[in-house]
């Protein structure tokens, strides 16, 4: 019983420490920047499987809040980069750098933000 006190101790200390860590969006949302993410999502095929405005097609929507964990900076560059197993979302990481990636996302939240806006 000690030491699973002891354990989860130590995994509530060290949690924010570990979320510090976690990677994030280096790039502003500025207007450049959000169009080359558009022009990247359409030249890259994301198209085909996330349509047009990624709001979903054969894949799922991008813009919405309903995924399965919260998708942070992280999570949605892994996936970019490195595809999710078990489904047809293939990493990009050798077809776009970095940077480009970020661009992607940046548009992603935009879309987002847009979608989320009052009308």
């Amino acid at each position: 019983m000690k030491t699973t006190i002891t354990l989860l101790t130590f995994l509530i200390a060290a949690a924010p420490a570990m979320a510090a860590d976690a990677i994030v969006n280096p790039l502003s949302p500025d207007a450049e920047v959000i169009a080359a993410g558009r022009k990247l999502y359409h030249s890259a095929g994301c198209i085909a499987c996330h349509g047009n405005n990624a709001r979903g097609a054969v894949g799922p929507d991008l813009t919405d809040d309903e995924w399965l964990r919260k998708p942070s900076d992280e999570m949605i560059f892994n996936t970019i980069r490195n595809g999710r197993t078990g489904t047809a979302m293939s990493g990009f990481s050798g077809d776009m750098t970095e940077e480009q990636t970020w661009q992607i996302i940046t548009w992603l939240k935009d879309e987002n933000a847009k979608r989320k806006a009052p009308k």
